[in-house]
């Protein structure tokens, strides 16, 4: 387990993802081979549809997007997707799936301007707590324990605290080779500094699968998965 302070989290992300390009460019103008593959599958607990999304960029990770001129393209499952853009996102390709018949497998299918298509399959999976404590005390550490058939070794689980005047956010990597690796605990330093009634519990898996088909450039595949926030009595 590893212990981080809201702060030093959100200054990473202003660090790696704040330098992100939202320029606009066209695929037919760069060479194939240059182009990064970014896909991430977003879905919160309770919600009908999961999104996916797709971006595609000209020098590497933070790069300029771009949009797929014929014949290139990308699908999902089979269903070609149709570019969109933001200000600040710059050309995407996004949709939403309903999630009932969501969890499973899926593949991704991107073709480039040569006509090369590059498939990259993925499974979505079910996570969620045991169960879902309504109280907890001040006084001791608190064990949130996960369903272990959905959890796999590198997944991170993060839990962040809301509702309160001593936040915390706890990140936990998954090791299956760990007998507890299914379990995250709250430590009794952070809940002795609760002095409110109530906490609520905000979680997310956040799960990176390498790509089976690349370009020479590289790419990612991301799934992030948010529980339905846990709302705790507290007991002094």
């Amino acid at each position: 387990m590893q212990y981080r302070s809201f702060f030093a989290a959100t200054l990473f992300w202003v660090i790696t993802g704040g330098c992100t390009s939202n320029e606009i460019g066209n695929s037919k103008d760069v060479a194939p081979e240059t182009i990064y593959q970014q896909y991430s599958i977003n879905y919160t607990e309770g919600d009908e549809t999961a999104e996916v999304y797709a971006q595609f960029r000209f020098g590497g990770k933070n790069g300029t997007t771009l949009v797929l001129n014929p014949p290139s393209g990308v699908s999902f499952d089979g269903q070609k997707i149709r570019v969109d853009s933001a200000g600040l996102s710059g050309a995407f390709y996004k949709a939403a799936k309903p999630v009932g018949s969501f969890f499973g497998s899926h593949h991704w299918e991107f073709t480039d301007i040569s006509n090369k298509t590059f498939r990259n399959t993925f499974v979505f999976d079910r996570i969620g707590l045991q169960s879902r404590p309504a109280e907890a005390s001040t006084q001791s550490p608190l064990r949130l324990v996960f369903d272990t058939t959905g959890l796999k070794t590198g997944d991170e689980i993060s839990i962040s605290s809301s509702l309160t005047d001593s936040s915390f956010t706890i990140v936990h990597t998954v090791n299956s080779a760990n007998p507890d690796f299914n379990t995250v605990t709250i430590p009794l330093e952070d809940m002795k500094k609760q002095k409110s009634k109530k906490i609520v519990l905000d979680i997310s898996l956040n799960r990176e699968v390498p790509l089976q088909q690349n370009t020479k450039e590289g790419g990612i595949l991301s799934i992030t998965y948010r529980l339905k926030p846990v709302k705790l009595v507290l007991v002094q």
